[in-house]
C-alpha cells in the first residue's frame, strides 16, 4: 500500500511538472526583470522603448517612452537616446505592476504631466501578463523555405531575430507558444496570438516575447523587439514624487 502511495504522488509531481513544462505565465517571467534592462518593441509604425525602472518589493516599474517608427531606428544608441530626454518622442510614462497578480496599479504620464487610470478593456499588458500561453510543438510551428519542403522533418524551424545593443545575436534558438484572446469586445477579441521567446535566458532580457504574432487579424498583425539590453538610466525622477503633496 505504502509503494503504491508513493508512485501515486511521484506521478502526480512528474504530471504536474510536465504540465507546468508546457505552459507558462508572462507575469511569472517578469520575477527575473532587473533594474536597467530594457526592450524596444515596433508595432503599427510606432516604436516603443519599455524600461524595467526599479523594482520595490512585489511591484515592477516599468518606464515606457513611445516615438514614431523611424528608419534610424536599426541603428539607434537608445542610452543616449533616453539620456538625451527622447527627442521626437509623443509619449512618455511610468506605471507599476504587481507581479502576483499582473495588474497594473498606477500610471503617470510625464507627458501629459498627471495621473491616469487605464480602463480594464484598453489594458493590453495586464490582461497579456495573466493570459495562459501554451507551447506550440516543433512539428506545429512555421519552417524555414519553400513549402513543398517545410513539411519535412529535416527543415529548419522558423526563428526570429535576437537583438541585443544593436547587435544580432546569432544561433539562438526560441521556443514558441500561443494563447487566445478572452471575448472582452475589444479588436482582438477571441483571436489567436503566437509568440517567441528565447530558450536561453541568461544573457539578456528574455522574459517578453521576441516576437508576437496576431492571427485572424488584417495582414497578420505583428509585434517584435528590435532592440533590447541593460543598465540604461532614465532622467526621469521616481514615479512616487509626482505624487500631490497632501
Amino acid at each position: 500500500m505504502k509503494k503504491f502511495i508513493y508512485l501515486f504522488f511521484t506521478l502526480l509531481m512528474v504530471c504536474s511538472q510536465l504540465v507546468s513544462a508546457q505552459s507558462l505565465y508572462l507575469k511569472d517571467n517578469l520575477q527575473r526583470a532587473k533594474p536597467g534592462d530594457y526592450i524596444v518593441i515596433t508595432a503599427n509604425k510606432t516604436n516603443t522603448l519599455m524600461h524595467i525602472y526599479a523594482r520595490q518589493g512585489q511591484f515592477l516599474i516599468i518606464e515606457e517612452i513611445a516615438a514614431p517608427m523611424s528608419r534610424k531606428a536599426g541603428h539607434m544608441d537608445w542610452h543616449n537616446w533616453v539620456k538625451n530626454n527622447a527627442p521626437g518622442h509623443n509619449s512618455w510614462v511610468m506605471y507599476e505592476i504587481d507581479l502576483n497578480s499582473g495588474r497594473m496599479q498606477r500610471y503617470y504620464s510625464f507627458s501629459k504631466c498627471g495621473w491616469f487610470e487605464i480602463p480594464e478593456v484598453d489594458n493590453f499588458l495586464s490582461k497579456l501578463l495573466n493570459l495562459r500561453l501554451d507551447y506550440i510543438p516543433e512539428k506545429e510551428r512555421k519552417k524555414v523555405g519553400l513549402k513543398i519542403f517545410a513539411e519535412s522533418e529535416e527543415a529548419r524551424l522558423w526563428q526570429p531575430n535576437l537583438v541585443v545593443e544593436g547587435q544580432v545575436i546569432r544561433g539562438v534558438k526560441f521556443d514558441a507558444w500561443r494563447t487566445r484572446w478572452p471575448k472582452d469586445g475589444s479588436d482582438l477579441s477571441g483571436k489567436v496570438i503566437e509568440m517567441y521567446l528565447p530558450q536561453d535566458n541568461q544573457f539578456y532580457p528574455a522574459y517578453f516575447p521576441y516576437w508576437l504574432q496576431i492571427q485572424n487579424a488584417i495582414g497578420k498583425s505583428r509585434v517584435r523587439i528590435i532592440d533590447s539590453g541593460t543598465n540604461l538610466w532614465s532622467p526621469k525622477p521616481p514615479m512616487m514624487s509626482q505624487m500631490p503633496t497632501p
